[in-house]
């Protein structure tokens, strides 16, 4: 009579299935399905698996559990229980009072790490998002520069920085946020007053693009893909990957619109644009306020 090993093993060859396929389908690691059909029990450990992989095994050949069950429990009868501690003979486990005192100590200074790993790693982020975002505003303003100067002397930064201050004093409010810039007159425009925009993927970019309002762009953009965007009087541009991005206004390029991995938001107007700061939820895991920038 053949044991329940060869049974199935016999079963399985004659559908011609591997080892492989069968725990694919069973989730049973192949060592155990090896050691099922060489009725190596020994492999298995314990009864309750021996029994439960076997139901599975066969389910998956077709073949009826119920006519293998009285061989199956005789198998696992076989196999040895598992020892419990305390008892025949195995002496029984003891944690001594130094042991606990050591692992409560080594708890505090796992979580005093953990929470100063935390502050370090969003301290970083923050600095790394107020640089980028001053490069990317340098990066717009030197293109607004090199557009509007015609090859002569421009204020620097700084004192075009200055204007928003001025302009304030006399009364006449700016409707930009501090984080902003100018943005020269376009050079083509489909309308009066409307621009163009081109969007370059250096690499696999999520991107959303809204213009005048409406949503005309959301999903992956793969590498080498472009989306134009023409006429618009408004357009705001979120990316997963600022630095992936290369942004294209009016044909002249503005390069990307920061370090590669980091998520930004850019507002672009008729003659201006606005760097979005993150969400509130965003400062304040980082520890700061929008005050602080």
């Amino acid at each position: 009579m053949q044991s329940v090993g060869e049974s199935l093993r016999a079963t399985r060859l004659d559908l011609g299935l591997t080892l492989e396929q069968v725990s694919a389908s069973t989730r049973i690691s192949v060592k155990s399905l090896r050691a099922i059909e060489a009725d190596e029990l020994a492999s298995i450990g314990s009864a309750f698996f021996y029994k439960s992989f076997v139901r599975q095994f066969a389910v998956e050949l077709g073949l009826d559990y119920a006519q293998l069950s009285q061989a199956v429990q005789a198998a696992a009868n076989s196999i040895p229980e598992p020892r419990i501690p305390g008892h025949d003979g195995a002496p029984p486990l003891r944690a001594s009072r130094q042991s606990r005192k050591r692992t409560s100590g080594l708890r505090w200074v796992f979580s005093l790490a953990s929470l100063a790993v935390v502050m370090v790693a969003c301290s970083t982020v923050y600095a790394m998002w107020q640089n980028s975002r001053a490069e990317i505003q340098s990066s717009v303003s030197s293109f607004v520069q090199s557009v509007t100067s015609g090859g002569n002397a421009v204020p620097s930064p700084k004192k075009a920085a200055s204007k928003p201050a001025a302009s304030a004093a006399g009364g006449a409010a700016d409707p930009l946020p501090p984080v902003s810039g100018r943005l020269p007159a376009p050079t083509v425009m489909t309308e009066p007053g409307s621009f163009d925009l081109k969007l370059s993927a250096l690499e696999a970019t999520w991107l959303s693009v809204a213009a005048n309002g409406k949503q005309v762009f959301s999903g992956i953009l793969q590498q080498s893909e472009t989306k134009v965007v023409e006429g618009c009087e408004t357009a705001r541009i979120r990316t997963g990957n600022a630095g992936g991005l290369e942004v294209e206004l009016n044909g002249r390029s503005i390069g990307s619109l920061g370090p590669r991995g980091q998520i930004r938001t850019v507002v672009f107007r008729k003659d201006a644009f606005e760097i979005v700061p993150p969400p509130l939820a965003y400062l304040a895991l980082t520890g700061f306020s929008l005050d602080a920038r």
